[in-house]
């Protein structure tokens, strides 16, 4: 993905700065373009209507504010934003209540990682009054827990494999041989004492060169070990928590009709994932707005994506909103939250 980079638009001078960097907050919160009359009540500035107009002017010829109408007053454009983001904004942390409110709901679920996602996504999406995907964390280098055998029938056992972070994966197996309860204890057993605690990539170098061979006097052990890989190979989740559709719906410029059935279709048909870029790894955020999305229909909208990182997984945060969103509140949010996650995941979830 591409930012305007810094030659793309010239230094402001101080006056212009400070006029563009509360234009945009005003935006923000109005959803009304702003003229000087607005600036001067705002009580920001030391100078009259007329020098405010004529630097909204300037603001304008340069590409970083438009006019909609010829009586009405200004409005960013994407390379005002651009530069808002860059080099004005200052993100600001949520209120000390709202922070705190937040980390008290979390005592009696944060052991619980569906409704922690879930708590989490929707307190983003109420706070920012925007659209929030979240990811559960994406395991890398995991261990797996426990070992279980389940007998589905005379010739077919279910192996289930409990891993950290609570995820929980299954494979069936056709065996060659009738089963009995006692080769299946037996089995059970020897893969807990082989494998139970281990970190993966420690467990594939086992069974690659050879180490868990002895294990293979069992039927059912050997016929797992044979696709031991399958067991294995952790993929990363696709599996977002979605939350604050109705949000988009607050604002006129996203709830076009065309705009508002395509984007209702993605979420529903889980494909909106496709178009979101992976974040940084290095808990600072990404911030694409309008056409640096690369997709016609978000040219209205803007995406901040932060990632939550735990010592062998990591997670993802997409707040979409419109252009106009408040940029310092909303990123002020996902950095605390981001923190508060990786916080989490580390004493609760990697042990």
């Amino acid at each position: 993905m591409k930012y305007m980079n810094e030659q793309a638009y010239c230094e402001l001078k101080t006056r212009e700065e400070k006029v563009l960097k509360w234009l945009v907050r005003d935006y923000a919160v109005s959803g009304q373009p702003v003229g000087s009359s607005r600036l001067v009540s705002m009580d920001y500035f030391q100078v009259g209507s007329a020098t405010l107009r004529h630097v909204l002017s300037d603001l304008e010829s340069a590409g970083y504010l438009l006019q909609p109408h010829t009586s009405a007053g200004r409005i960013p454009t994407e390379k005002g934003y651009r530069y808002f983001v860059d080099r004005l904004m200052q993100s600001v942390l949520p209120k000390r209540e709202v922070r705190k409110g937040y980390e008290d709901s979390l005592d009696n679920i944060s052991r619980d990682l569906d409704r922690l996602i879930k708590s989490t996504a929707q307190f983003l999406g109420d706070m920012s009054q925007a659209l929030v995907l979240m990811s559960k964390p994406r395991e890398q280098a995991t261990r797996i827990r426990s070992l279980a055998l389940h007998e589905l029938d005379r010739d077919t056992v279910l192996l289930i494999v409990h891993m950290s972070l609570d995820q929980v994966k299954t494979i069936a197996f056709e065996l060659e041989s009738g089963l009995s309860r006692t080769m299946l204890r037996e089995a059970e057993n020897i893969l807990n004492d082989l494998f139970a605690n281990m970190a993966i990539d420690e467990i594939q170098k086992l069974v690659e060169t050879g180490s868990a061979d002895a294990a293979r006097k069992n039927p059912i052990i050997d016929q797992i070990l044979k696709r031991f890989n399958t067991v294995l190979s952790v993929n990363a989740s696709g599996d977002y928590r979605i939350y604050g559709t109705h949000q988009l719906l607050h604002y006129p410029e996203i709830a076009d009709p065309v705009n508002l059935e395509f984007l209702l279709e993605a979420i529903e048909t889980d494909s909106l994932q496709r178009y979101l870029p992976t974040p940084l790894r290095t808990g600072k955020p990404s911030i694409f707005i309008g056409g640096e999305l690369g997709h016609t229909i978000f040219k209205d909208m803007s995406l901040v994506s932060i990632a939550y990182n735990g010592s062998n997984c990591t997670g993802e945060i997409h707040i979409l909103g419109p252009t106009r969103m408040a940029y310092e509140q909303v990123i002020g949010l996902a950095e605390f939250t981001a923190g508060k996650m990786e916080t989490l995941i580390n004493t609760k979830y990697t042990k």
